[in-house]
């Protein structure tokens, strides 16, 4: 992506024979559409083709932003993307397709063409989701129906009333039901982008892109909640980010404080108080909140067992997963899972 002074240009070119292993994503995006819907998860599968140029290996994805009947798209910033038109159904060689949000889906919603399209295009497609009020079109286009989704929570209400046959979580970061996904405010779009990396190439590559955009790579449920480990990371000294870059890095290996306190070259009591003057919180409790936030995403999007899900967040075990759960969330593990499957709203998340 290049930006100019009058335009920002995502690469529109439909190439008929892609690399191998190179995953085709086209995004959708219309007149006023909210520029970071479109760039935010562009930029995260962005980075995951510079990891896999680093390597000399193919791009792992090529990236395409298209329109109704294609050209140049005034964004709601007033800048500028040059998008191509959606291709002949027939010919659709799109992996996943992701439908952006912004002011100008009041009318999006209501482009026949687009929405006939997307119907067209849907046997052919691996993944179809929307970044904020997306949604909107993926509801319209029939999608949604009888399947949990989410939108801006702004819009949360009144998306719910428009379309009662849809499960509306209203607590949660994306949601993913089948092939499609749905995720909530714009830079929660970067959160599901992630996710889609994790799902293609693994989490380490999506870890390592969270690290570089200085985002949360596992970012607990909820749009109006924040996990304490969130809030703790990427802090401005040094040995803070060094050492929060550790944990986040080495949860599945059980890292502990004093293998902390080793990689960054301090002892446990001064790690300690650094944690706590910073962040408020001990170098245990920052462990336990990150473990416990990537046990409510495996738990909630995967069907893993209780057991693997402990090992996986760096658990001695189930029984030490299960009091961690109860003490932080008031809640167990089994019940937060029951309560996911359901799309119960509050304290729900659907991740991959």
């Amino acid at each position: 992506m290049s930006k100019t002074s009058a335009s920002l240009r995502i690469d529109a070119r439909l190439s008929p024979a892609p690399h191998r292993g190179t995953r085709e994503v086209g995004i959708v995006v219309f007149s006023d559409v909210l520029l970071l819907d479109a760039s935010g998860p562009a930029d995260v599968l962005g980075r995951a083709n510079h990891h896999s140029r680093s390597a000399d290996e193919p791009d792992r994805y090529r990236i395409t932003a298209i329109s109704s009947f294609g050209g140049e798209v005034v964004t709601s910033s007033g800048l500028r993307l040059q998008t191509g038109a959606l291709p002949p159904p027939e010919i659709c060689a799109f992996d996943t397709l992701i439908v952006a949000g912004g002011p100008g889906v009041t009318n999006a919603k209501h482009d026949l063409h687009l929405r006939n399209w997307l119907r067209a295009v849907e046997p052919r497609v691996r993944r179809i989701g929307s970044v904020c009020t997306g949604a909107y079109v993926l509801a319209e286009s029939g999608f949604l129906s009888g399947r949990s989704s989410t939108t801006h929570w702004g819009h949360l209400e009144r998306f719910a009333e428009l379309y009662p046959d849809v499960q509306v979580l209203d607590d949660a970061l994306f949601a993913r039901d089948g092939k499609f996904f749905t995720s909530a405010g714009a830079t929660a779009g970067i959160d599901l982008a992630l996710s889609l990396v994790d799902e293609d190439f693994g989490r380490d590559l999506a870890l390592a892109i969270a690290r570089e955009l200085v985002v949360f790579r596992v970012r607990s449920a909820g749009q109006g909640q924040h996990s304490a480990a969130l809030n703790a990371y990427g802090g401005t000294a040094d040995r803070l980010s060094r050492a929060t870059d550790y944990i986040l890095a080495h949860l599945e290996d059980g890292v502990t404080v004093e293998q902390v306190a080793e990689h960054v070259c301090v002892g446990t009591r001064q790690l300690s108080r650094t944690f706590k003057e910073a962040f408020g919180l001990s170098p245990s409790d920052y462990i336990r909140s990150a473990q416990v936030d990537l046990a409510r995403e495996l738990l909630s999007g995967t069907h893993q067992s209780m057991d693997k899900v402990a090992l996986r967040c760096g658990f001695s075990g189930r029984q030490q997963m299960v009091r961690v759960f109860e003490r932080l969330l008031g809640v167990t593990p089994m019940a937060f899972r029951q309560r996911a499957a359901q799309g119960t709203p509050k304290s729900s998340t659907r991740c991959t």
